[in-house]
């Protein structure tokens, strides 16, 4: 139960670094090195994690998955704001929240299917 806990929270810190140091790693290639695509990759792992986390707690399936979307397009928008006013090299775009928006929903949705496909899933 605690490891899913602190992966969640190491990966929130990893995604932290990233969005707020001025010179993150780049990578190279066309749809790779896309900002929009790192973001939506990012934070749908974020949306995942974040789903495995809250299966600790005694919430229905949806819900869990639900509030995961919330926790990672919050988190998404705490990132934007905080480019915004504490980096002077990086900026805050509503393009990267909606990345973040389209990857938690797009999360969710996988979830949705595999819960209807494999029954086992119900369980956290």
């Amino acid at each position: 139960m605690l490891k899913r806990w602190l992966l969640f929270i190491a990966y929130m810190m990893v995604i932290a670094w990233l969005s707020l140091t001025p010179a993150p790693p780049v990578i190279e290639g066309d749809f790779l090195g896309w900002d929009k695509f790192q973001h939506a990759a990012a934070y749908m792992v974020l949306t995942l994690l974040a789903g495995w986390a809250f299966g600790t707690f005694s919430l229905d399936l949806k819900r869990r998955w639900r509030m995961a979307v919330v926790a990672a397009v919050s988190y998404g928008g705490l990132m934007e704001i905080a480019q915004g006013l504490f980096t002077t090299q990086r900026t805050a775009e509503w393009g990267d929240l909606l990345a973040d928006l389209v990857a938690a929903a797009g999360a969710y949705g996988l979830i949705m299917i595999l819960n209807r496909a494999l029954p086992l899933f119900k369980r956290s």
